[in-house]
């Protein structure tokens, strides 16, 4: 039989054993106060209605594009108007305002019905509900949905951080636009787009918080990370004015949901200092055909991925084609009907700058500033044989103009054809981006 050699060795072992096993010993497992199964309650109605209508699980699983889920949110239009007819008094009208969910009449709508009825069904289910002690078994499923939710929406914004395509860096056109024009969440893209570096490091911690999420053993981690980050993502939808503030909020909520429980632990950790752990407790589906359904959802995470991953890249891809083979000119000379238009800063009728956008073969562009800098961006279609560009209206197709152009010395060009009506002949002057301020300027530790 063994024996300990030394007593009062075990006896420290015995009361090291004890003081761990009492640091596993989780709020989990101790009964709920009222208040807290009513909240859990109020947001479990919340957030389950809230992540129907605000990055539709579903609807991203399916790689929807934004014309389809339109269609689909136009189905609630009726409603989301009557509601709002008969007892909120927003301002939403059918046919006119847009029916998507972010900071939208239609949004806000919604949101505001989500809320009162997360107030009533809570009461209903308070009344209605048997006796128990806790709700952990629900929480923990619940959790899980939302880890999903939030991978399946965070991982897009990820992946378009790490290939820099959300906020890539400015073109040509962009280069040359005032910011005084701009609106404040486009400075904010464009602020981003201009150090690649810091988008893909952005999307890296984006990425890595929606992995971490998904995991049992690491979800406290991921879901700190994702409050922050999330945090951090709805104050710059706040102060540069964006459109997309409920969408981040939510996403916010629901790491903040995942969390709730875990805050006196993490009290005691940052606040106190005293060791903690975090093991929760992990709850098994006993019945096979719920095993295999669990294992089937694993795949979604692993097939969101790697789509997202394809196409990032090709969209990235042709965003570096673009920054290849762009071309910038300044228009030296400029004829209107056989009469010679000088560069007045007052016109605008002639041309000041020219930009050929080129992401691909098939996606050519033309953006024509006039005196005033204002744009206009309109689709490219080269012939080279018979040295002619078309120029076609992006809203309407029909809107066709022909050019001829003529190969000068230095990469210039020479383009005539008919305007709006007018007979026109300009001389287009290449001009070197990489010339640029912006462009010139990479980084360099030791600045003098």
């Amino acid at each position: 039989m063994l024996q300990l050699a030394n007593q009062p060795d075990a006896q420290e072992a015995f009361c090291t054993f004890s003081y761990f096993a009492h640091l596993n010993q989780t709020p989990m497992l101790l009964p709920w106060t009222p208040s807290q199964k009513y909240f859990f309650r109020f947001f479990f109605v919340f957030l389950a209605l809230l992540t129907i209508v605000a990055y539709n699980p579903l609807m991203i699983a399916l790689n929807m594009s934004y014309p389809e889920m339109l269609a689909v949110y136009a189905k609630l239009e009726g409603f989301v108007y009557w509601i709002d007819t008969n007892f909120f008094h927003i301002g939403f009208e059918a046919g006119k305002n847009t029916t998507f969910f972010s900071n939208t009449y239609f949004g806000v709508v919604l949101t505001i019905f989500i809320f009162f009825a997360s107030i009533i069904s809570s009461f209903a289910w308070t009344i209605a509900a048997k006796p128990v002690s806790n709700y952990n078994h629900l929480y923990y499923w619940f959790c899980n949905y939302l880890a999903y939710y939030i991978f399946l929406a965070m991982s897009t914004y990820a992946m378009y951080k790490v290939f820099p395509t959300q906020t890539s860096y400015p073109t040509a056109p962009q280069l040359l636009a005032r910011w005084g024009d701009l609106p404040n969440w486009e400075i904010l893209f464009r602020f981003m787009g201009t150090s690649p570096g810091y988008s893909m490091f952005c999307g890296w911690l984006e990425l890595i918080a929606s992995v971490l999420i998904l995991f049992n053993r690491w979800r406290v981690v991921g879901a700190l990370l994702m409050a922050t980050i999330t945090f951090h993502i709805v104050l710059l939808n706040v102060f540069y004015n964006n459109n997309v503030i409920m969408l981040a909020a939510s996403l916010w909520l629901c790491s903040m949901f995942m969390l709730a429980r875990t805050f006196p632990k993490l009290y005691r950790i940052f606040i106190r200092q005293k060791p903690v752990s975090l093991a929760e407790t992990r709850y098994f589906f006993s019945t096979p055909w719920k095993k295999y359904v669990m294992i089937a959802l694993c795949f979604i995470p692993a097939y969101r991925f790697v789509h997202l991953t394809i196409g990032s890249w090709q969209y990235y891809s042709r965003q570096v084609h673009n920054e290849k083979n762009q071309r910038l000119f300044n228009v030296t000379s400029y004829e209107q009907d056989g009469l010679t238009i000088p560069p007045l800063t007052t016109d605008t009728v002639r041309w000041k700058y020219v930009c050929f956008i080129d992401y691909s073969p098939t996606n050519k562009h033309l953006v024509k500033f006039d005196m005033k800098e204002n744009s206009v961006n309109l689709i490219r279609r080269v012939d080279s044989t018979n040295q002619v560009m078309t120029f076609i209206n992006r809203r309407d197709t029909t809107s066709k103009s022909v050019f001829h152009f003529t190969n000068l010395p230095n990469g210039n060009f020479m383009l005539s054809g008919r305007w709006k009506g007018s007979q026109l002949r300009m001389e287009l002057t290449e001009m070197s981006i990489d010339s640029m301020t912006l462009v010139k300027d990479k980084f360099a530790f030791i600045q003098e």
